[in-house]
């Protein structure tokens, strides 16, 4: 019979990480006494994280996981705007600075060290600030209610568009907002993902004709058309918003998850539960989170994508 190390060319190594180094690895996790085997997902798939400490629904989400970030928001039956932020390590959720303002149906995109809050409902018109990982720093505003506007890029470079009340997109270049050109399908509660100057925005609400499944890119200087979605983007769909374009994965209200893979659709993994207006982020196709929403839920749904890579315990039966 053919050993693991004949195939591998060594045995099995006990090392104190809860995680492995390479995909096929197998290791004995000396901190916890465990067999492990770093597998590959071979379908996406959802699984639950750890709770918010408080129900959000229209916050907003920026990072990954582990390093997720969750930003103002609503609360209660009533909405309640917030200025609450909280960042997640892959388990649990903690406490972050407030912002400097209370704001809810924003646009956020960013690693949790170059993030940029955009507009949004309930502040002095399309209030936004940046964070550095320490602090909040206010930046101009967007000049007007940005409900539900969404945004692509990080702090030093963002693209935002299809808020509510505005058609035009508008860059930001780490000190002053630009106006650009008209979007060609002027919808809210899209999603957004890329680059400020490679963003698609996905799905949403027309303001005229209601949900749909157009897929709209910026380019950094025009607007094109690509692939609609297979399914519509309802309401409030989420998103990989720190993505490639040519790679990242939605989840409109149905709770169906899709990814694109630069020119074709695939549908995947479902949530969980279908929900609306949560904060969301991924750095790519392979992973992801969402983190409130519908409800005012305090439940984080973490994502995995084919081929990315997954730690599983070995148990004997």
């Amino acid at each position: 019979m053919t050993t693991y190390k004949e195939v591998n060319g060594t045995a099995v190594q006990s090392l104190a990480n809860n995680t492995g180094t390479i995909k096929g690895q197998i290791w004995y996790d000396t901190a916890n006494n465990l067999f492990k085997l770093e597998a590959v997902t071979t379908a996406g798939a959802w699984s639950a994280g750890g709770n918010l400490p408080v129900g959000r629904a229209q916050n907003s989400g920026s990072g990954s996981t582990p390093a997720g970030f969750s930003m103002a928001g609503g609360t209660g039956p009533t909405a309640s705007y917030v200025s609450t932020t909280n960042t997640y390590n892959g388990t649990s959720w903690t406490g972050a600075p407030a912002m400097p303002f209370t704001s809810a149906y924003a646009g956020a995109c960013g690693t949790i060290p170059t993030t940029i809050y955009i507009g949004g409902d309930g502040n002095a018109p399309g209030a936004s600030a940046i964070y550095n990982g320490t602090t909040w720093a206010s930046i101009p505003a967007i000049g007007f209610d940005g409900y539900q506007i969404k945004a692509a890029g990080d702090s030093a470079n963002a693209f935002a568009a299809q808020g509510y009340y505005s058609s035009s997109g508008r860059t930001y270049d780490g000190s002053s907002w630009t106006v650009n050109s008209v979007v060609p399908q002027h919808n809210y509660s899209t999603s957004a993902v890329g680059t400020y100057n490679d963003a698609s925005f996905l799905g949403g609400n027309a303001v005229v004709t209601g949900p749909g499944s157009v897929h709209l890119n910026w380019n950094g200087s025009s607007w094109s058309s690509r692939t609609t979605m297979p399914t519509s983007g309802g309401t409030g769909g989420q998103s990989s918003n720190n993505a490639p374009t040519s790679s990242f994965w939605v989840q409109a209200t149905a709770p169906t998850t899709l990814t694109w893979d630069g020119s074709s659709w695939t549908t995947t993994g479902s949530l969980s539960t279908a929900r609306s207006n949560g904060a969301s982020g991924g750095s790519n196709v392979a992973e992801g989170f969402i983190a409130g929403g519908s409800g005012n839920t305090v439940a984080t749904e973490e994502f995995l994508g084919a081929g990315a890579a997954t730690t599983k315990t070995l148990t004997t039966s």
